[in-house]
């Protein structure tokens, strides 16, 4: 794994590091704005003397008044990344991903997945190549435009999106991620509590990777360390003394926010209730974990997974009956290292005008990949129409 700032980051220092003194008086500007009399102007609070202003910034960490520090986006660019960490960052809310597609990438052995998972892969994409060829051409032909070369590279594009349902969640890939300062200090101390208590299988499996992961960042100075924040601003161990307080980070997870992708984390979870229709609703579901990865690229929603205990897995509907006895054979081989094609339930909760509108529609989140699409288009929105049909109040949309 190796996690680098981009280049393009506002506060860098010589040697690519995060300038935290630089941005702690960013955060104090903005913090001016909340705190100084109605009559400052913002030359005079970009005036003001820059001790002022650090102790500001400092101190909306201290007082949990982070929205000062959302003001600058920190941009990462992170390679050898874990897909099920991609998904942990994902399932957070104040963020811009670009993340590369397995559909788009050829898996090669590396040091994350075994030689098994590589042989399945190689071996499942060329059966599926041979099944595109076989019952689907003319479909890819027209669906091309009658373009050859197109029609062989959506065949492979398609092989690929579902051939790496033979490959681990560890499976990495890289990611463009940004998100604000402050966003930075909750997503590590989240990661962090995880470490301290992963009380799940697939918590245990990533802690190795969140561990170098919250290493790196420290070393970036994107995570600011009370002991640096003390250097810049002495006054700050005083303060800290009063109060009692030891913290590690300047940043300091009093109201105990955990990870929302796990579903476990929410005591309000609606993830073994029944499902709700009305303006939002509450709605379980089952994907594979490559789907799941999918649906929570979809910002406007909260969706949280169960912790898997049964193995199952997806069979893509375009594999004759005649390969299934072959394909369950080999899913068993990787039982236990949750290949991507592996079920899993989840809960979505959402409105229903987010789902149609951003989903189905601005972003069009539902049309990545195939099994996507057919349980957005073939199961979500015809449970939507059929829950609110049963309730009154929406008789006169039913009739």
């Amino acid at each position: 794994m190796k996690v680098t700032l981009d280049k393009e980051n506002r506060f860098l220092t010589k040697e690519g590091l995060l300038d935290i003194k630089r941005e702690l008086i960013y955060a104090g500007t903005k913090a001016a704005w909340c705190f100084k009399d109605g009559t400052a102007t913002p030359e005079n609070i970009r005036n003001m003397p820059e001790i002022d202003l650090l102790r500001r910034g400092i101190e909306t960490y201290i007082n949990d008044h982070g929205t000062p520090d959302e003001h600058d986006k920190i941009s990462l660019e992170i390679t050898e990344f874990p897909k099920l960490m991609c998904m942990i960052l994902n399932s957070e809310h104040q963020y811009t991903a670009c993340e590369r597609s397995f559909r788009y990438t050829k898996i090669t052995t590396n040091d994350y997945i075994s030689d098994i998972e590589v042989k399945l892969y190689n071996k499942w994409y060329n059966i599926f190549i041979n099944i595109f060829e076989e019952n689907y051409s003319e479909w890819f032909y027209q669906v091309n435009q009658k373009n050859e070369k197109n029609t062989k590279t959506d065949m492979r594009k398609k092989a690929q999106e579902n051939a790496r349902y033979f490959v681990s969640v560890l499976t990495p890939t890289s990611i463009a991620y940004s998100a604000p300062w402050y966003q930075w200090q909750k997503l590590a101390t989240f990661l962090q509590d995880m470490i301290e208590n992963p009380n799940t299988s697939l918590k245990k499996i990533v802690v190795p990777y969140a561990k170098e992961f919250i290493e790196q960042l420290i070393e970036l100075k994107v995570v600011v360390l009370t002991k640096d924040a003390i250097a810049l601003y002495p006054p700050l161990e005083k303060m800290l003394k009063e109060k009692n307080d030891n913290r590690e980070w300047l940043y300091k997870n009093n109201k105990e926010t955990k990870l929302y992708m796990f579903a476990e984390n929410n005591p309000f979870s609606g993830i073994n209730k029944p499902n709700e229709y009305n303006a939002s609703i509450n709605y379980n579901s089952r994907l594979s974990i490559a789907g799941f990865a999918d649906i929570l690229r979809h910002r406007t929603s909260y969706v949280a997974l169960k912790n898997p205990n049964k193995f199952s897995y997806i069979i893509p509907k375009f594999v004759p009956s005649n390969y299934w006895k072959e394909y369950d054979q080999d899913m068993q081989k990787i039982n236990g290292i949750y290949p991507q094609g592996q079920l899993i339930d989840f809960n979505l909760d959402s409105s229903i005008y987010r789902l149609v509108q951003y989903m189905g529609k601005e972003r069009a989140c539902e049309r990545p990949q195939q099994e996507v699409e057919d349980w957005y288009v073939n199961q979500l929105l015809p449970d939507i129409v059929e829950g609110l049909s049963k309730r009154p109040e929406y008789e006169e949309e039913y009739k």
